[in-house]
């Protein structure tokens, strides 16, 4: 069974800091030593911060739903799916007010009821593809 303390964490990081970009959220979910795990080395809750400014700008529109929460000790696991409308401002890749589908999963680490590790693997290939950065019949889909 899921917490409902920390599935509230999960629905607001959506609702409120992905959809709003609400970066005090931040302030209120996460320890000061919050650390975010992504494939470019380690990120401060200041760097989220940044992310979120520029991440309202390129996206509008958002919906996101969680399909799974799997909760195990401190640790609370999210697949998500979210759908977005692009308004330029990545990679240059023109801006049609297009509507895409990120899927994902994030893995939340819990110390003292706050988020203090966070580890996100998405769909951010697939999204390129949709808004035709990556050229079509290039590769396999499986």
């Amino acid at each position: 069974m899921v917490s409902s303390e920390k599935r509230m964490v999960a629905e607001r990081w959506f609702a409120e800091y992905f959809t709003k970009g609400d970066l005090s959220v931040l302030e209120e979910l996460t320890t000061e030593d919050f650390v975010y795990h992504s494939r470019n080395g380690e990120n401060s809750r200041e760097q989220m911060k940044g992310f979120m400014k520029w991440y309202r700008q390129v996206f509008h529109d958002d919906e996101w739903t969680l399909d799974d929460v799997i909760e195990q000790d401190s640790k609370l696991v999210v697949r998500y799916t979210g759908w977005m409308t692009y308004k330029g401002g990545w990679f240059n890749i023109p801006a049609e007010d297009q509507r895409v589908k990120e899927t994902g999963m994030i893995l939340f680490t819990f110390t003292d009821g706050k988020v203090s590790e966070m580890w996100c693997e998405n769909s951010d290939a697939a999204i390129l593809y949709e808004l035709g950065a990556l050229a079509k019949n290039t590769h396999e889909v499986f």
